[in-house]
């Protein structure tokens, strides 16, 4: 039978009864959870160091090369000097996401043993995203910090950098 002819089935229309399906969380996959806020800042603080570290004795050599080559009126000390200099620039770039991409972990990550994946599947990242990353570390700090507070209030421990690039940091067992 139909509703007058038109063709329709004569099941009622639903009734609202005001209960609805509660939306569902995705997680991480059994038996992982998500970096914390307390070791995802010593990881950084551990990578901060390295990078400093590596960024102050290439700059120290680059610029000793650039002093000799302007004491000595030397026009390769000077291009040498810029040279190391332009390396330790592309070293405080590139750190970050050579890692995340390599291996989805800085050093201090994997002492923290955890790792960066992509939010949607838990897969490696590739390049575009961890530069995506990286903009949003600089997003996250230069807005008073609030980028990287925000892991704290986020139920999946998510930064800004992490919802710039659609990343997410889990523990490692």
């Amino acid at each position: 039978m139909s509703w007058g002819g038109t063709g329709q089935s004569m099941v009622p229309p639903p009734v609202d009864s005001g209960w609805k399906m509660p939306e569902i969380e995705p997680g991480p996959a059994p038996g992982i959870e998500f970096g914390g806020f307390g070791e995802r800042l010593v990881a950084y603080i551990i990578d901060i160091i390295i990078v400093s570290l590596i960024i102050g004795i290439v700059g120290a050599i680059g610029a000793t090369a650039i002093g000799l080559g302007a004491v000595g009126d030397s026009g390769l000390a000077i291009a040498t000097g810029a040279f190391i200099l332009a390396v330790a620039i592309v070293v405080s770039i590139g750190y970050f996401p050579w890692f995340w991409v390599r291996s989805g972990q800085t050093p201090g990550l994997k002492t923290m043993h955890m790792r960066v994946v992509r939010d949607v599947d838990g897969g490696p990242i590739d390049w575009f995203h961890a530069l995506l990353r990286l903009f949003g570390y600089w997003i996250s700090g230069v807005v008073f910090y609030i980028g990287f507070i925000w892991i704290l209030f986020d139920k999946r421990k998510r930064g800004w950098s992490d919802l710039i690039a659609g990343t997410v940091v889990i523990k490692q067992a």
